[in-house]
């Protein structure tokens, strides 16, 4: 089965990202994305999958959530990530994601 793929503007430059791509990117770093909402909003938002971070938001093992469910979501184009600014799991829908950036380092 072909890897589905979905054009995705990540600083200025139109890519193809799998699920598995943007995952990685978000075990990687501090990512933000622009998604359009269920509900045709659009929504920026600051997330990671960085385990340093999750490690410490954690507040018990009982609020971690399931493997199966952050990351990419099986069978489905969603996936579940720690939302740095509400500090808490959101998803959102590969096919709704408009931009993604990345935070370059200065020098």
């Amino acid at each position: 089965m072909p890897v589905e793929k979905w054009k995705i503007n990540e600083e200025g430059v139109e890519k193809d990202l799998s699920k598995a791509d943007l995952v990685d990117l978000l075990t990687k770093n501090n990512v933000t994305v622009t998604f359009t909402k269920a509900d045709g909003t659009e929504r920026v938002m600051e997330c990671t999958l960085l385990e340093e971070v999750l490690s410490t938001r954690w507040k018990s093992n009982k609020d971690k959530p399931e493997e199966q469910n952050f990351g990419a979501i099986p069978e489905s184009n969603n996936i579940a990530v720690w939302d740095i600014v509400k500090d808490g799991w959101r998803s959102f829908r590969m096919d709704s994601v408009k931009s993604i950036g990345i935070p370059t380092k200065s020098e």
